[in-house]
């Protein structure tokens, strides 16, 4: 009678638990059909790009090289200069015309972007009154040695050339040339401009050049406008650039300065030459020599020489005001590059940036150890009014960063070395997948640097699924133009960074992410990656199904709810033989079950399940093996998913 009455009690505790979790499961809002649905990769791989998410046999880019010289008129803030661009059309099309990216034209009174930018706004020239945007003069066209008819339109930010005779598929290549000059604007969109300082005036020269626009085999000619928030897309080739500026002032530049015996004192030569074997910072114009006239050739004006190899942009800065420090930079390979720091005195000093060249190399070493070795002879960093941009081989920070400020931007900014420098992704269209992957490797970057000096905290996800709920934040999977740009730190930075983390972290393991990502850095190094090829590329080199992940997180804005639906004891002769914890999913986003189980005796166990839990199920009961009571269950104790609502985690024994 005794036994029967405690098997009537086990089935009542277990018809109770299993009622509970059905009354749940019943006001869930998740359908596993939704999330799990096979159709998520609408299209086949191809020839050109892999269903494997890497490049096919036959994938293509077209190529430009220029070859540019430019004075700077510190007087007028100016820039003249003239560029010869040859670009070759490995595409299997023909080209009836071409079509180039005049960025500055941004900074014209007139410009689309100038009439769509708020007050207020970092992006567009901030109110400044200036005659900005491209003066061009003396275009010409050729194509082996013979010039060339055309005719040329410029709309906005870009310029069209229609050729008379289009250009040949499979390797045809054509010459550009012209004469360019713009005036410099203060705040160029928070990416270039000129900063006054007691010493002089930094001159941070961005997107300077006229430069063609991609031709790819997903859109063809990628022609959005550049409106400030959107970044950039640009083909790769070899850049050649000379700039003159007066002789007092120094410039650093993108790639390997090649004729520094020409613009250096003698003392400053030896000691750059020195700061290449060296793993210390070596001064090579100090603060105390900033005002010495003899820190400079006795010229009236100096060359500067740049060249950098297949790469997609180059920058430079130019200033009188400039300290300069360096030190040797050491690759896994075995080569060497050289980190420098160039910024007026008032960002000297060791809370600033007297400590840049140690974040450079620091930041640099550990990038290219963990991911892909850097491909530059130099990187160099520019404290300016810039709050932070990135160039290939040089970056702007801002002057007044301090400490971990400081760190951070140098870190943020020399991580676009390998998104989208390396890993050359169409910023203007995709912010996420330069701004998001760069967020997420500097979490890992910060927490090794100096056994943690800078590590950062680690991030309440519970408190943070909450705020991406808000409805007016929209999601990531927008043009950057098109979105608020209150959201823009959100959905292009922190949750596509966050997005990874849990990747990593809490549904493939470090193992399996990490290879997956490494491959996918090196199978498009230097090549221009689509989202879909991201996610092919991670779901192929991990081996797991994620297209509930990449649907829920990147393309919709899903939340994620989980909850202890019930409790109940399993009895087997009047005594405890285990527990039944009924977990149910109550949102549209599925994610792993982390359960941590505390008993009587203080004893704590962590459960893990996969996601796969979830493939058709809106609850499930977990089985619980143990002799002893549980006093509570708690989901998700250190709050690493993004669980919107805290309160139905746990359950405590009354």
């Amino acid at each position: 009678m005794f036994n029967k009455l405690v098997m009537l009690l086990a089935l009542l505790c277990a018809f109770g638990g299993n009622a509970a979790a059905q009354e749940l499961g019943a006001d869930s809002n998740y359908d596993p059909h939704a999330a799990f649905g096979p159709l998520f990769y609408s299209q086949n791989g191809n020839e050109f790009r892999s269903a494997s998410g890497y490049p096919g046999p036959k994938y293509w880019q077209n190529r430009a090289d220029y070859n540019i010289t430019a004075n700077l008129d510190d007087v007028n803030n100016k820039v003249t200069g003239s560029v010869t661009i040859t670009y070759k059309n490995n595409s299997p099309d023909k080209l009836y015309y071409l079509w180039l990216q005049l960025d500055q034209n941004l900074f014209s009174a007139k410009s689309r972007g100038n009439a769509l930018i708020p007050a207020g706004s970092r992006y567009g020239s901030r109110g400044e009154k200036l005659d900005g945007g491209y003066t061009i003069e003396g275009l010409s066209i050729s194509q082996k040695g013979k010039t060339e008819k055309f005719t040329a339109i410029t709309e906005d930010t870009r310029m069209q050339i229609r050729l008379e005779d289009a250009m040949e598929a499979g390797g045809d290549a054509i010459t550009i040339k012209m004469n360019f000059s713009f005036v410099v604007p203060i705040n160029g969109s928070d990416r270039m401009g000129h900063l006054t300082t007691k010493n002089g005036e930094i001159f941070s020269i961005a997107q300077w050049f006229p430069r063609m626009c991609v031709y790819d085999d997903v859109l063809g000619w990628n022609t959005l406008p550049y409106w400030g928030a959107g970044e950039f897309y640009c083909e790769y080739g070899d850049i050649d650039f000379a700039v003159t500026t007066p002789a007092n002032h120094i410039v650093m530049g993108s790639g390997e300065l090649l004729n520094p015996q020409e613009v250096f004192t003698p003392v400053q030569l030896q000691r750059w030459n020195a700061a290449k074997n060296s793993d210390k910072k070596i001064a090579i114009r100090s603060e105390s020599e900033v005002l010495d006239a003899a820190s400079r050739p006795a010229k009236d004006k100096l060359v500067w020489k740049f060249r950098i190899k297949n790469t997609r942009d180059a920058a430079w800065a130019s200033s009188k005001a400039f300290v300069l420090d360096a030190a040797r930079i050491n690759l896994p390979s075995g080569k060497k590059s050289l980190a420098v720091a160039a910024h007026p005195v008032e960002s000297n000093g060791e809370d600033g940036y007297g400590r840049a060249v140690e974040y450079i190399k620091t930041s640099i070493e550990h990038y290219s150890a963990k991911w892909f070795e850097y491909p530059y002879p130099m990187a160099v960093n520019v404290a300016s009014n810039v709050g932070g941009m990135e160039y290939p081989g040089i970056v702007f920070c801002g002057w007044q960063a301090r400490n971990a400020d400081a760190w951070g931007v140098i870190d943020h900014e020399f991580g676009h070395t390998w998104f989208p420098m390396i890993v050359g992704t169409n910023e203007r269209k995709y912010g996420w997948m330069d701004e998001g992957f760069n967020t997420f490797i500097n979490g890992i970057s910060s927490a090794s640097f100096n056994n943690g000096e800078y590590k950062q905290p680690k991030a309440n996800m519970h408190e943070i699924a909450r705020k991406l709920q808000k409805p007016e934040l929209e999601y990531i999977m927008l043009t950057p133009d098109a979105m608020r740009e209150r959201n823009i730190g959100t959905n292009l930075y922190s949750k596509p960074g966050w997005g990874l983390e849990i990747l990593r972290n809490e549904i493939l393991g470090a193992d399996r992410f990490d290879y997956a990502f490494r491959n996918y850095i090196s199978q498009w190094a230097f090549k221009h990656p689509a989202p879909f090829d991201f996610f092919r590329a991670m779901q192929n080199g991990a081996g797991e199904d994620l297209s509930w992940f990449w649907k829920g997180w990147f393309l919709e804005n899903w939340k994620m709810d989980q909850a202890v639906a019930g409790v109940s004891e399993i009895r087997e002769g009047g005594s405890i033989a285990g527990y039944n914890i009924t977990v149910a999913n109550l949102e549209q986003m599925p994610m792993p079950v982390i359960l941590q189980v505390k008993t009587k005796s203080g004893k704590t166990d962590l459960i893990k399940l996969p996601v796969d839990v979830w493939m058709r199920n809106k609850t499930w009961v977990i089985r619980y093996p143990v002799r002893e009571e549980i006093v509570s269950v708690v989901l998700d104790p250190d709050k690493v998913l993004p669980d919107v609502n805290e309160d139905n985690n746990s359950w405590q024994k009354k």
